[in-house]
């Protein structure tokens, strides 16, 4: 009788490797062989492959910047032991997707359908505006190819604003959403430790990613709208009674607080 072997898993860091030119010959053997009978895996190969984003130039100077040790360490703790695969000594030269992928998910871990935000190695700032240092973080990462392949369903888009609307006990009405310029493109849920940020993304016409993002407050009450800083992105935030807001993106500073007013205003 003809015993049966199980198939390898597969892993996306696997697909990404391969593509990549960085298995070896038995590895890229077994993966061409499965490639050849497996519909989906094929079909996991070619969104990676289409989704070949610049990445070196996206991470680039996150990875300049990255103390490597203290990365590495914290990908060690996202998995059973020590990594396997571990950083360059050199972020300059050597970097493939691989390594690339590694520290930003060490940087900013982004799990599942409603996502994480991560401050194991951001740091901790405090309550009132870490929450936005992280936001921030978050989304020097969005280029225009983010938004690429978004399904364009108003009604999806409305199922999500009321959903993350009941999350927070927040009425989220599409009509009051709307900004000039810019076209809404999705609305989900994150979460820094145990507090959950809804995050509504936009793509505005001129400027690029935008988002509007709302978070619990931890002291009830108004405060009016101010403007900063953060990774070379203009923020608008402000509190009213339980829930706390920021607008963060490209556009100029008086571009964004029009647009905060208007949101404020409703």
């Amino acid at each position: 009788m003809t015993q049966h072997h199980p198939a390898p898993p597969f892993s996306d860091e696997i697909l990404v490797a391969y593509l990549d030119d960085e298995l070896s010959a038995e590895q890229r053997r077994q993966l061409e062989e499965r490639l050849s009978q497996d519909t989906g895996l094929a079909a996991r190969l070619a969104h990676l492959d289409r989704a070949s984003l610049p990445f070196r130039a996206a991470y680039a100077g996150m990875l300049e910047q990255a103390p490597l040790a203290r990365l590495q360490a914290g990908l060690e703790t996202l998995g059973d032991g020590p990594s396997s695969s571990p950083l360059p000594a050199s972020p300059a030269t050597g970097v493939s997707r691989r390594h690339l992928l590694a520290a930003a998910l060490a940087c900013l871990a982004v799990g599942g359908v409603a996502g994480r935000l991560s401050a194991g190695l951001a740091g901790r700032e405090a309550d009132d505006d870490g929450w936005r240092g992280l936001v921030a973080q978050y989304m020097s990462l969005y280029t225009n190819e983010t938004f690429a392949d978004m399904p364009e369903s108003i009604a999806l888009r409305h199922r999500q604003l009321h959903n993350i609307g009941a999350r927070l006990g927040l009425a989220l009405e599409p009509s009051r959403l709307n900004l000039p310029g810019a076209e809404l493109k999705f609305a989900r849920m994150l979460r820094y430790d145990s507090q959950p940020i809804a995050q509504i993304a936009y793509l505005d016409n001129s400027y690029g990613p935008l988002a509007l993002c709302i978070t619990t407050a931890n002291r009830v009450g108004n405060h009016g709208a101010q403007s900063e800083v953060r990774r070379q992105m203009n923020v608008v935030y402000w509190t009213a009674q339980q829930h706390q807001f920021m607008l963060i993106g490209h556009n100029p500073a008086p571009d964004m607080q029009a647009l905060a007013q208007r949101l404020m205003l409703g």
